[in-house]
């Protein structure tokens, strides 16, 4: 019976593609189970139905047994082929057990729903599987849930999960070991004290931790990523800027309460600041009306050589001709790297409290950064080309935490 409450608002999700996190024994592959069962009732006449793991061993190990078991408490008639890898059941369907390295075995089928378990372990590229999947669930409409204890961030899996979260035509769920009814504290206690804390949290809190050092090792997915609600008109918005061309960086936020919302980044390549802020008041002619705080990279007040102009005033220029209110939040000298990388850390996930930063799942650049930018010394990495979009964000908490407490006109451009 399930009784994880966030188990079974997954199990009764009717979108068409899921996405499921979930610590270690925490009914994952049980909620599975009934949803086979389910979907196969549900199912038309010849339909089919696959589950994969992440070997053909290891599928076989997950699911076979509780499949047969499920089917005789539905009182159906059955036949299990074991080396055919497949259930055949009343109304000609079938349900498949496949390792993710036979997924050639389902190529020209007409599948009616797709399970996925323990995705983030697969043995093979998840891409190249989900193109082979994915023309198999046209013909009838067909669904798919994607199941998995996370293996970390910088995989495939974290980056489907990231993406899940932005679409549309997906949903995700997310719960604990501890949510699991069935595990009692005391096995919750006895992993606490048997495994690392990076390895207790992804095990059992179902969080993508990283292994290597990071930048920005507060970093929650399951905390910082949101939907976000829509640019309030009673709030300033802020434009977050750091100067660079390829691609170019602006994040829009707002401070909400105790809260900096991102909701929005621009990333063009091969295009140029002025661009961006031209793209920037051509999409919100209706904010004219907001306050507009001008926020980042102090650098872009110095002159180029080129124009014998700064960056900053290109950005005031654009931003008047088209009618926004707008002022400078951008101090005379950047902080300390350390200092802005150092205040991010405690805005994403404080050791103690609320959080204070939530990103859009649309952000896809600055939550790149914010997973992935490791540590060159005390200072991010920015190889690759990688930070631009963390930087700005950086700047504008930098400036949250220190400049209104302390804000004179001395530290200020006007």
């Amino acid at each position: 019976m399930l009784k994880n409450p966030k188990q079974i608002q997954a199990y009764n999700d009717t979108s068409r593609f899921q996405y499921w996190l979930a610590g270690r024994r925490g009914g994952k592959t049980y909620g599975i189970t009934r949803s086979i069962r389910d979907k196969v009732f549900a199912s038309p006449p010849g339909s089919e139905i696959v589950y994969i793991g992440p070997t053909n061993q290891h599928a076989k190990e997950l699911i076979w047994e509780p499949l047969e078991e499920v089917f005789r408490q539905a009182n159906w008639k059955f036949k299990a082929y074991i080396s055919k890898q497949r259930f055949e059941l009343p109304g000609k369907r079938k349900v498949y057990v496949l390792g993710a390295e036979k997924i050639d075995r389902i190529r020209g089928h007409a599948l009616y729903h797709a399970f996925l378990d323990e995705l983030a372990f697969f043995g093979v590229k998840i891409e190249p599987l989900w193109r082979a999947l994915r023309p198999t669930l046209s013909d009838l409409k067909g669904g798919a849930t994607l199941a998995t204890t996370p293996d970390g961030k910088g995989t495939e899996a974290y980056d489907l999960w990231i993406q899940a979260q932005a679409s549309e035509d997906w949903s995700t769920h997310f719960w604990k070991t501890l949510d699991n009814p069935y595990i009692s504290r005391d096995e919750i206690e006895e992993a606490k004290r048997t495994l690392d804390e990076k390895s207790y949290l992804q095990e059992y809190e179902a969080a993508w931790m990283a292994f290597e050092g990071l930048a920005y090792y507060s970093f929650d997915e399951n905390i910082n990523i949101k939907k976000q609600p829509p640019i309030n008109n009673n709030l300033p918005l802020k434009l977050c800027l750091d100067f660079n061309v390829n691609p170019t960086t602006l994040l829009l936020s707002q401070r909400d309460g105790h809260l900096n919302r991102y909701l929005k980044e621009y990333s063009f390549k091969n295009s140029s600041t002025e661009k961006t802020i031209e793209a920037f008041c051509d999409d919100h002619k209706d904010l004219k009306h907001i306050p507009i705080r001008i926020r980042g990279d102090a650098a872009g007040n110095s002159r180029n050589s080129a124009t014998g102009f700064s960056d900053y005033k290109y950005v005031k220029d654009i931003l008047s001709l088209n009618g926004f209110n707008h002022s400078m939040d951008v101090p005379n000298a950047n902080p300390p790297v350390v200092d802005r990388v150092k205040f991010a850390n405690s805005w994403l996930k404080p050791f103690d409290g609320p959080h204070r930063v939530e990103i859009d799942p649309s952000c896809a650049d600055l939550i790149r950064d914010l997973a992935s930018q490791g540590l060159k010394g005390r200072h991010p990495d920015d190889k690759n080309n990688m930070g631009h979009k963390a930087d700005a964000m950086g700047y504008d908490i930098y400036w949250e935490e220190i400049n209104t407490k302390t804000r004179t006109k001395s530290s200020i451009i006007l």
